[in-house]
């Protein structure tokens, strides 16, 4: 290990499930085969980890969260790539890593592989709320400099970002067809930036009147309260695509019928509520319409994404607050709240 490199690092822990996050000191890691170290700048806060700080997904107390981090490669171990040069400014996002070697890796479908990790939640090299986390190489999101964008406004990309640029690009919409995004929070704002920036005629969908001035700053074409969501097939014919982000099964189920023919209406939000969501099988059939949900993609999409995000004028950036590590568990607890505007992140620099 580098001598630049501390033998001891501070980092948010989650002693056991439940817990709230505690900063304490740990050791840092020296990066084995196939693993780097980050020296982590910025690590986003995103409502997902509550499923390590509450174990749903085998999470390995004492553990520390975070899928939605940028920082620099300080160390690696043997068999990484020349490609992942030490200093170098790079990333991690939902995806933690696979093993190029089961059915669906060998296919290409990175993010099924069958011994999938997830970063900050399952793998067991730990997340981003710390100074140094270490990765798979697989799962290194190798990132552009001087972008324009702030690091902490680059984190939620990993993970967020991805997520509804994602389903903008899984859909058949084309350039100049009418995209329909629902909910204006943590997805939703970031999902209008990349839909406008794509081409489409973005069509903003949200509870009231409240956020049509910043839909509208925020890339919208057109703004409806949900109330008033009908009109959008009066006065459009509906819409291609429609992407729901808000995390409620009540919202869900009514942008079905304000789909075109033939249209698609993916689910990247998923209800907190524990109640699930009806669609009307006849419209399904008799419009031809489908509807399927999405996860992240992998560090490969990352960068893509953060490419496009960067590209020209209008860049995609996270509306954040920042936070110290100091105060983790309060950046934690105000998402679980929903009380952000839009990304809570923790700096480090």
């Amino acid at each position: 290990m580098s001598s630049s490199i501390p033998k001891e690092h501070r980092a948010a822990v989650v002693e056991k499930k439940g817990a709230p996050l505690t900063v304490k000191t740990v050791p840092t890691p020296t990066p084995k085969d196939h693993q780097v170290l980050i020296k982590v700048s910025a690590s986003g806060v995103c409502f997902s980890d509550h499923f390590a700080v509450e174990g749903v997904m085998g999470t390995p107390f004492p553990y520390t969260p975070g899928h939605e981090v940028v920082g620099h490669l300080v160390s690696k171990g043997s068999g990484v790539s020349d490609e992942y040069k030490e200093g170098s400014l790079v990333g991690l996002g939902w995806n933690g890593g696979y093993c190029h070697q089961c059915e669906a890796c060998r296919k290409g479908e990175f993010y099924s592989c069958h011994s999938f990790q997830v970063t900050g939640v399952t793998a067991h090299t730990g997340g981003g709320h710390q100074e140094y986390v270490l990765a798979h190489w697989t799962a290194v999101v190798k990132l552009p400099e001087n972008t324009g964008i702030s690091l902490p406004e680059m984190a939620p990309l990993l993970c967020a970002g991805l997520t509804v640029n994602d389903a903008l690009r899984h859909g058949k919409a084309k350039a100049g067809d009418v995209v329909l995004i629902q909910g204006i929070g943590g997805l939703g704002h970031l999902a209008l930036q990349f839909a406008r920036k794509a081409g489409f005629h973005v069509v903003a969908v949200s509870g009231s009147e409240s956020k049509r001035d910043l839909a509208l700053q925020l890339g919208a074409h057109d703004y409806f309260a949900a109330k008033d969501a009908s009109k959008i097939k009066e006065k459009y014919g509906g819409a291609k695509l429609a992407v729901a982000t808000a995390p409620s099964a009540a919202s869900i189920g009514p942008l079905l019928p304000l789909l075109a023919r033939n249209g698609d209406l993916v689910i990247v939000g998923v209800p907190t509520d524990g109640k699930n969501f009806e669609f009307d099988p006849l419209a399904m059939v008799t419009q031809r319409l489908n509807v399927r949900g999405l996860t992240c993609g992998c560090s490969i999409n990352n960068e893509e994404l953060v490419n496009f995000a960067a590209l020209g004028d209008n860049k995609v950036k996270a509306m954040v607050q920042t936070y110290k590590l100091d105060d983790a568990n309060k950046a934690y607890e105000e998402v679980i709240k929903g009380n952000p505007k839009f990304r809570n992140v923790i700096v480090f620099e």
